[in-house]
């Protein structure tokens, strides 16, 4: 083994050459010794101090002023980029363009002023283009699982319980075949119809990205050529992304006509909506637009928002039409919109006297946002002559809805909610608490006595629900777990173990 610890090292002193050197010091300067240890001469040592520190100061002031006088004179020759090495960014494909064009270190500072400008200016028009979706498009494209929750105060809503959440409940099964079976039957024309035949609606499955999906089957015949191609066209909605960006468009134009023409208005709802959405800071004027917008359309509020002559100027914004007729800018919308005839003409039609109501109608009947997986379809062949000309079509679709599955803070959320309704404390309602209140009910039951059994065996028969709940719940998805909380809290409030 080699031993790799460093070898100390001895150094010797020869004393005699030390004392030598101090003893040559002395010689020397001796008398400079004896000087300075003289009290008396303490002042004339002060004195040559000032006069040696006074040289020095001149000295410098004099060499900084020759320094600042010779870069002053190198002042045009530091500005220019020929006095730097910009190989970097002349290699930079982004710069290269930036670079080629200056001349001066002035140029590069005012070009990266103008690029920082634009990339505020193109963030400032991307939000605005989010901010429809972000308040108000998301709910109707993407509805969430989760019900009780408001979509725009965040509020639990802890009364929708039994027979209040099935009536409300837009997932449950009869709501689901009602409104679906409506949006294949009808067509936005009293004349056209279709007939639904069969309806399957499969499970909601939730993944983990926070989406829900579900898949729709449905058989139909359409009654006539018209009632097919209407249908198609209510299809292609909130299915195709093109279709989709063309109702982001008309909504992104809507918002800024609403904050040009709208600001009393907007001002008025400020001061009525500060009990709902004051938390300390300015009310988020959007949030406050859209909020008002989506109570009209799926509440009993009323907006002063929206009405015939703004959806007027944004229909007129849209295809920038100035000087033009109505009949002529109508006519641009309806073409710019032809992909989307149930809204085109819709509002394409009525030159300005029916637009808010026609956006709202839009609005109820417009499906979220789903796939076509399948979609089969036939001529029915008449089986008289009589009716060779009525044509009708049958066929068969299977779509995939999508939405907003409930996230895990919401869980706790609702949990924390309904922990404080039941407990009067902070503590989340918990399957595990549940199991623990009923326990304790039963252990008080038994210290008392006279002892009611049917309430006892109750409790039993609560804690064996439960006890099976606690067990089941961690391989529930996000929304079964916020129905099994709610429904924890009702079996416990009925059994009489809330505060």
């Amino acid at each position: 083994m080699i031993d790799q610890m460093p070898q100390q090292k001895t150094m010797k002193i020869d004393l005699q050459k030390l004392i030598s050197f101090f003893a040559t010091l002395k010689k020397y300067f001796g008398w400079a010794f004896a000087f300075l240890k003289d009290n008396k001469n303490n002042s004339k040592i002060m004195l040559l101090m000032a006069v040696l520190t006074t040289g020095l100061a001149a000295y410098f002031g004099v060499q900084l002023y020759t320094d600042i006088n010779y870069l002053n004179g190198k002042t045009p020759e530091l500005l220019n980029l020929s006095s730097y090495d910009t190989r970097t960014l002349q290699a930079n494909f982004i710069t290269q363009p930036i670079v080629k064009n200056a001349q001066t270190v002035k140029d590069l500072l005012d070009e990266n002023l103008t690029t920082q400008w634009e990339i505020q200016k193109y963030t400032d028009y991307l939000n605005s283009l989010q901010v429809p979706y972000t308040y108000f498009l998301q709910y109707i494209y993407l509805p969430s699982l989760n019900i009780r929750k408001d979509k725009y105060t965040n509020k639990i809503d802890t009364s929708l319980i039994g027979l209040n959440f099935l009536e409300k409940n837009p997932f449950n099964d009869i709501t689901l075949l009602q409104k679906r079976g409506d949006f294949f039957k009808n067509l936005g024309d009293n004349n056209e119809s279709n007939d639904v035949q069969d309806m399957k609606i499969g499970d909601i499955t939730e993944d983990q990205s926070g989406f829900f999906s579900m898949p729709i089957t449905v058989s139909f015949i359409a009654n006539s050529k018209r009632a097919f191609l209407l249908l198609a066209d209510k299809l292609s909605a909130t299915s195709n992304k093109d279709n989709v960006s063309l109702i982001n468009e008309f909504f992104y134009y809507l918002r800024d006509q609403i904050k040009k023409t709208k600001g009393t208005e907007i001002k008025t709802l400020e001061q009525s909506s500060i009990s709902i959405f004051w938390s300390g800071e300015k009310i988020n004027d959007d949030k406050l637009i859209w909020y008002s917008l989506y109570n009209r359309i799926f509440g009993s509020g009323e907006n002063t928002l929206i009405d015939n002559p703004l959806i007027d100027k944004t229909i007129k914004s849209i295809i920038s039409c100035n000087n033009d007729t109505d009949e002529v800018c109508y006519y641009k919308f309806r073409e710019r919109y032809r992909d989307i005839p149930t809204f085109g003409y819709l509002l394409g039609t009525d030159f300005g006297t029916n637009g808010a109501e026609n956006l709202k109608q839009f609005i109820l009947n417009l499906p979220p946002i789903f796939s076509i997986k399948q979609f089969s379809f036939d001529k029915i062949k008449s089986p008289t002559l009589s009716d060779v000309t009525n044509s009708k079509y049958q066929g068969t679709i299977t779509i995939n809805v999508y939405g907003r599955s409930a996230t895990s803070a919401e869980v706790q959320q609702i949990a924390g909610v309904l922990g404080n309704k039941c407990f009067g404390d902070t503590n989340p309602l918990t399957t595990a608490e549940g199991i623990n209140v009923i326990q304790n009910a039963i252990v008080k039951l038994s210290d008392v006595s006279k002892i009611d059994k049917s309430y006892a065996d109750n409790l039993r028969e609560l804690k064996g629900i439960v006890d099976q709940l606690d067990k089941d719940y961690p391989t529930l998805s996000n929304y079964n777990k916020t129905i099994k909380l709610f429904e924890l809290y009702r079996m416990l409030s009925d059994a009489g173990l809330c505060k």
